[in-house]
């Protein structure tokens, strides 16, 4: 794969912006600082055919589009990708990525040329069949304990520098068997900080998924298991609650799904023979 990145990747890495503001109190009020983070439309654009604008923070943008590519089932692996190049426009980013163009290929099959919200994983797509879709079986046998899971939640603030600034990001990490964090991603939508996840280890020849966990700081959706199930990730850690087809997909994929993860707590929904406790 040949990817070329403007300086939009590079000018964009903090990703927020100071503004001056108000603030209010019962007894006064005086004007401050604020740090925001930045929310910008990003246009993926397959083979010269526009799929889909996401709303993102605009850092980590090749990871984005990689893992999107991934957990779309665009392609398996980023070598499928020929050419990637990101580039500034008027109102927002253009992501444009080459991929072999068959008949095949989702990218030219699946109607998702909408404009999809911050909060939104499925936004864009056409058909309720392309919605629900089946999710391949994760075949990994990892095991981890509960100790390693509060280990990498009480250190994972520290990782998360967008977030220290602004308050108003999720982040998605990567988390190996010893409980430490090996890469994270953050964005202003808690799809794209797992998309960009995705992406950064699915690059990274150093990282094995096979031994490791995810925590994502959101709820775990259908949207995040699919995702996961995509991507090989056979351990998926939520700080907050799953929805029940969150559960029924995990079960049928063979995901581990751990939620309510806080405080030295958490609760195993699925395939518990994965987790041991200390």
């Amino acid at each position: 794969m040949t990817a070329r990145v403007s300086n939009t990747e590079s000018l964009r890495q903090d990703s927020f912006h100071t503004i001056t503001a108000k603030r209010v109190t019962a007894n006064k009020s005086n004007n401050t600082e604020d740090r925001v983070v930045d929310e910008t439309p990003v246009a993926l654009v397959y083979n010269g055919e526009p799929h889909v604008v996401m709303m993102a923070t605009p850092c980590n943008l090749k990871d984005f589009a990689i893992g999107f590519s991934i957990t779309e089932g665009i392609i398996s692996h980023p070598d499928e990708i020929e050419y990637l190049d990101i580039n500034p426009c008027e109102s927002g980013i253009q992501v444009h990525i080459r991929t072999a163009q068959n008949e095949d290929n989702p990218a030219n099959k699946r109607q998702r040329n909408l404009t999809g919200r911050t909060g939104c994983g499925l936004c864009g797509t056409a058909l309720i069949e392309e919605a629900v879709r089946n999710t391949p079986e994760v075949d990994v046998q990892n095991k981890i304990s509960t100790d390693t899971i509060f280990t990498a939640l009480s250190m994972l603030n520290q990782f998360q520098p967008i977030n220290l600034v602004t308050g108003a990001i999720h982040a998605a990490a990567w988390v190996n068997n010893n409980g430490e964090i090996m890469t994270v991603r953050e964005d202003v939508g808690r799809h794209n900080a797992l998309d960009k996840l995705i992406g950064s280890l699915h690059t990274n020849n150093a990282i094995d998924m096979s031994s490791g966990f995810a925590i994502i700081t959101s709820r775990a959706s259908y949207e995040m298991i699919t995702k996961s199930a995509f991507a090989g990730i056979a351990i998926l850690v939520a700080i907050s609650a799953p929805t029940s087809l969150a559960i029924t997909i995990a079960e049928k994929s063979k995901i581990t799904l751990i939620g309510f993860a806080r405080d030295k707590s958490c609760v195993i929904y699925t395939h518990q023979q994965r987790v041991k406790q200390n």
